[in-house]
């Protein structure tokens, strides 16, 4: 068996490489990943049945399944602890046993990889370990999940300033980050219909942006409710992208156009000052949404898009007009 010696914030640990059965460890219910939607259990509840089940109904853990399929098992080893429970790589444990249900007699997908954690090691060092591996690289959870291992940080001791140094961000990122999480969990789980939907979880970067925006935090003092509305504007897809936002402060700054974003939506409060700033022309409205919407392109619509010669010759002529009136300005900057 190999065995290699990993340094986690200055302690050694001898790990082994071993092969487990997927049905045989036992999957982390505190797993960021279905981390909240536990907690809105009964504590009798919370356990593997329900583990699997959320992991099961998201989204991603369908696409790892056809990956291991296509991949013809896995490839990268999970962590293990020694009593059996899974330490990181909770999802590619379900999707593996996914992929045993649709292939029972395949030896592909009887057996995965795994990292042994020494019994001897503190459930603390096993913690470091699940943050160096999603906090201090790109890899590993969606920047909800990653946001609340944060919080968890903070509520097991350690300050945030330890925590910007050790995962190589500044204390201010660190602080946003728990805002966000507090406010999506005081604020806005609870005025939805399912706060258990992991949708709304990949809204997390709104409510991060609220607390990164000095503009929107100005408005706190004079708009007391600002918060309450915020919450129900992402719930109602009156704020449905980052760049809606950005764009927050600009609304605020207008009483009817903020009122105009209550009762009918984004577009309305837009226009409004569309209307009453000369200097946001319809033109300039209208590349703002293009540029979002460009933005948002899904995976599928990439995909379409590679194959399509019809759709790129559209992109590529746009890119070439905005070229175009770029190269015109700087012209006219430099001859005036």
């Amino acid at each position: 068996m190999a065995t290699y010696v990993r340094n986690i914030q200055g302690h050694s640990v001898e790990l082994t490489l071993i092969e487990v059965d997927p049905n045989t460890v036992k999957l982390d219910p505190t797993n960021p990943r279905v981390g909240f939607s536990m907690r809105q259990l009964a504590e009798t509840e919370r356990n593997e049945g329900a583990c699997v089940l959320l992991l099961t109904s998201q989204e991603d853990t369908e696409a790892l399944r056809r990956s291991i399929v296509a991949s013809n098992g896995i490839q990268e080893p999970i962590y293990v602890r020694a009593d059996g429970r899974v330490a990181e790589g909770n999802r590619r444990v379900v999707a593996l046993r996914a992929a045993q249900e649709e292939f029972p007699n395949d030896p592909r997908f009887s057996k995965m990889p795994a990292w042994l954690v020494p019994d001897t090691t503190p459930e603390h060092i096993v913690q470091d370990l699940l943050n160096e591996i999603h906090l201090g690289s790109v890899r590993g959870w969606a920047p909800y999940e990653r946001a609340l291992q944060m919080q968890s940080l903070v509520d097991g001791g350690l300050i945030e300033d330890e925590i910007a140094e050790r995962y190589r961000m500044t204390t201010r990122e660190v602080r946003q980050q728990l805002a966000a999480v507090a406010f999506m969990d005081r604020l806005y789980f609870p005025i939805t219909a399912d706060p258990t939907d992991a949708e709304h979880r990949t809204k997390f970067s709104y409510f991060l942006e609220f607390y990164k925006n000095g503009r929107i935090q100005e408005y706190i003092d004079s708009i007391p409710d600002l918060s309450e509305r915020f919450a129900r504007w992402v719930r109602d897809g009156r704020i449905a992208t980052g760049a809606r936002v950005r764009r927050l402060p600009r609304i605020l700054d207008s009483t009817e156009a903020t009122r105009l974003l209550d009762v009918i939506g984004f577009n309305a409060a837009d226009e409004y000052l569309a209307k009453q700033h000369p200097e946001e022309q319809e033109l300039y409205v209208l590349l703002e949404r293009t540029r979002t919407r460009i933005a948002d392109m899904t995976v599928t619509e990439l995909m379409e898009l590679s194959s399509s010669k019809e759709r790129q010759e559209i992109i590529e002529a746009l890119r070439k007009e905005l070229s175009r009136v770029l190269e015109a300005m700087e012209r006219m900057r430099r001859d005036s």
